[in-house]
């Protein structure tokens, strides 16, 4: 019989399976996103295990769903609270939905421990300090799925894009040239600091958002994601609290 390895895990998500059981979706760093079955997991005296906790878990079975054979805390829970906790379930949804099952995802897997330990960082109403985690994420998944655009060539030419120049994004394809004014046109600087991860501008979130959205919609198949749902509402709330104020440009819900 071969020995059993415990392997770092993060639960994605889980959901009741008939009457005591748990299905489980859980992301590794050899085996990336694996379907278990945690059988009993709800009889009274069972846990079940949290999302943005640290896990070690042993996996048993050749079939579609694992059994969890062992499971072990790998450390303290992360604490998510606010637009942090929304962003974190906005991660998992997003890994749950695109990853392939069990295929291996170590650099994605080291990308997500820090963007929920950064999450974790955050007060619960700071939503300027969301988006660079959720914006730099969204990218490291684009990459691991091979969909990343260049944001430092043009689409056809393939000539570097130049800080004094403007272009316009075309989904699916890339940068091309464009008029200075025109509809949609984004500054060549813009283009290339969101390359680099530099959210530092309201200019360069909002192109960061939209850009990574554009690029994650064909991929979602057109159905929605229930945490933007999430975002929204926590949007509201917070513009009630704020006596109906307008949301600024750059104070959207960051997902």
């Amino acid at each position: 019989m071969r020995e059993l390895v415990w392997q770092p895990a993060y639960l994605l998500h889980a959901r009741a399976y008939r009457e005591t059981s748990v299905l489980a979706e859980w992301f590794l760093p050899e085996q990336g996103r694996v379907g278990t079955i945690l059988r009993g997991a709800r009889r009274k005296g069972k846990t079940v295990p949290a999302p943005f906790h640290p896990w070690f878990v042993q996996l048993a079975g050749n079939g579609e769903l694992k059994q969890v054979a062992g499971i072990e805390p790998a450390g303290p829970s992360l604490g998510l609270v606010g637009g942090g906790l929304f962003s974190g379930l906005y991660l998992n949804e997003l890994l749950v939905r695109l990853l392939p099952r069990e295929l291996p995802q170590p650099e994605l897997f080291i990308a997500y421990a820090g963007a929920i330990g950064a999450l974790a960082e955050l007060a619960a109403d700071d939503q300027a300090g969301l988006e660079p985690v959720l914006r730099r994420f969204e990218r490291q998944l684009l990459e691991a799925m091979g969909q990343t655009v260049s944001n430092s060539h043009q689409a056809e030419t393939h000539e570097p894009l130049r800080a004094d120049a403007w272009y316009q994004y075309y989904p699916e394809h890339g940068w091309l040239p464009a008029r200075e004014g025109q509809r949609g046109a984004c500054a060549g600087a813009d283009i290339l600091a969101v390359g680099q991860d530099d959210f530092s501008s309201p200019e360069r979130r909002r192109l960061a958002k939209v850009l990574y959205r554009l690029a994650l919609e064909p991929l979602l198949g057109g159905k929605p994601l229930k945490s933007r749902d999430l975002f929204a509402a926590l949007a509201l709330s917070q513009d009630t609290v704020a006596a109906a104020a307008p949301v600024a440009d750059d104070q959207e819900p960051a997902s």
